[in-house]
């Protein structure tokens, strides 16, 4: 069973069948921050800490959540840690 507040915040019965499946979004990479369409102060901002440009993370991630989206990020840090030349 599962829940959803309705417009007056009471919890209401969600039914199993209403739920979406969610899949992966494939978003093309950017080249740079401005062409996410990041507000302009933010975009000042990131400037003025130099960076250059999105990680492929970022580049994903930011179009979602300006689209309002919920996002979750993942990565396998295993794999970037054992690959380390000493």
């Amino acid at each position: 069973m599962k829940r959803k507040l309705n417009v007056h915040d009471v919890p209401e019965e969600v039914a199993e069948a209403a739920q979406e499946e969610v899949k992966p979004v494939a978003i093309k990479p950017t080249a740079d921050f401005a062409s996410l369409g990041l507000d302009p102060r933010l975009l000042q901002a990131v400037t003025k800490e130099k960076f250059s440009a999105p990680t492929p993370v970022q580049a994903q991630a930011i179009p979602l959540a300006l689209a309002g989206k919920d996002i979750l990020g993942m990565f396998d840090s295993y794999i970037r840690s054992s690959t380390k030349q000493y």
